[in-house]
């Protein structure tokens, strides 16, 4: 008999833990208190994704994107991360509730030519809700010219000819004139050059292999033009000379 009221003692005060802790559940949460979403900044980027046209291969392309700031603390700039050397970004100073500010990209076409460029930025705030967001600065890019073949392989045996030319078409709608060819350092003693400009402003250049023993060489001939756009063009080269 007094183990059955033992044991209903234990069922009772069992039931009666349960019902108080239904009563009081634990507090929750989504943020730590040092992060509460009231008296904090907010970011808002109404424009995250800018596409641009009619780009050509060396244009530095560049874009502010507006950032506001509609909370109630001040929001400021942790860090901007590019995700290329190509690009480069600039925040604003904090900025107080209710007011604006812009982060200005820039991105450097050089080397796109014939391809899409798509770049994007990553900048953290202290905006507790959306600390990371993300900008992305895209769009095709029109070359400058085509050199055709890009890369020159002269290849061949001592004492034997061996001639490569290249065909260099400018960009119709961005004329140019080169000025000159020359070889970089690494070429100057191993190869000549010879730039002939077409009635039609096409350049064929025509490069002579000088090396007269077996041996190996890399490296790259500027062309000089009297363009603003690309004042400089290269062609590399690379040699094998057998015995």
């Amino acid at each position: 008999m007094a183990g059955h009221r033992f044991r209903s003692v234990i069922l009772w005060m069992s039931l009666l833990a349960a019902m108080l802790a239904g009563a009081h559940p634990a507090a929750t949460t989504d943020l730590p208190l040092a992060q509460s979403t009231a008296d904090a900044p907010r970011v808002v980027v109404p424009e995250r994704v800018f596409s641009f046209n009619g780009v050509v291969e060396g244009e530095i392309v560049t874009h502010a994107y507006t950032v506001e700031n509609q909370g109630d603390r001040p929001l400021h700039f942790l860090d901007v991360r590019t995700s290329c050397g190509c690009t480069t970004a600039r925040p604003p100073a904090p900025i107080d509730p209710g007011s604006s500010g812009q982060i200005v990209v820039s991105g450097d076409t050089d080397g796109y030519g014939g391809a899409t460029f798509h770049m994007t930025v990553t900048v953290l705030t202290d905006d507790p809700i959306e600390p990371q967001i993300e900008l992305e600065l895209k769009g095709p890019v029109v070359k400058f010219a085509t050199i055709e073949p890009a890369r020159i392989t002269l290849a061949g045996k001592c004492g034997e000819p061996v001639v490569i030319q290249a065909v260099i078409t400018p960009n119709p709608d961005h004329p140019f004139r080169i000025a000159d060819a020359i070889p970089d350092d690494r070429l100057a003693d191993v190869i000549d050059v010879h730039l002939d400009r077409q009635p039609d402003g096409v350049y064929r250049i025509a490069v002579h292999n000088r090396l007269t023993t077996p041996g190996q060489y890399r490296g790259r001939i500027v062309l000089r033009t009297d363009s603003r756009l690309r004042p400089q063009l290269y062609l590399y080269v690379i040699g094998r000379i057998d015995a």
